[in-house]
C-alpha cells in the first residue's frame, strides 16, 4: 500500500505535474493528427506559463524540504517527479520540431 502525501505542498506539485504532463502530451498527440500552426501556439502558450509556475512550485517544495527534513523521502520522490517532466519536454519539443521539418 502506498503511503500517504503528508504534506499539501506535495501533493499540490504531484497533481500539477501530472496535469503538465498529460496536457502535454495530449497536445503532442493533437499535433500529430493536425499538425498546423494553431497547435504550435497552443503549446507555447501553454509552455511558458507551465515553466514559471513549476519553477515556484518546485522552489517551494525544495524550501519545504529543507524545513521538514525528517519526511525527506517524500519530498524527494516530488521533485524527482517534477524534474521528470523535463526530459519529457524537451523530448515532445524535438518530435513537435522534427514533424515540422517533412
Amino acid at each position: 500500500m502506498m503511503k500517504k502525501i503528508k504534506y499539501p505542498i506535495n501533493r499540490f506539485a504531484l497533481k500539477l505535474a501530472l496535469f503538465s504532463l498529460c496536457f502535454g502530451i495530449l497536445q503532442l498527440v493533437i499535433y500529430v493528427v493536425y499538425p498546423n500552426d494553431i497547435s504550435i501556439d497552443m503549446g507555447m502558450i501553454h509552455l511558458f506559463p507551465t515553466v514559471i509556475i513549476h519553477t515556484i512550485v518546485l522552489c517551494i517544495v525544495i524550501i519545504n524540504s529543507i524545513i521538514n527534513y525528517k519526511d525527506l523521502p517524500e519530498h524527494f520522490v516530488v521533485i524527482l517527479a517534477m524534474l521528470a517532466n523535463i526530459p519529457i519536454t524537451f523530448g515532445c519539443f524535438y518530435t513537435v520540431l522534427t514533424i515540422a521539418d517533412l
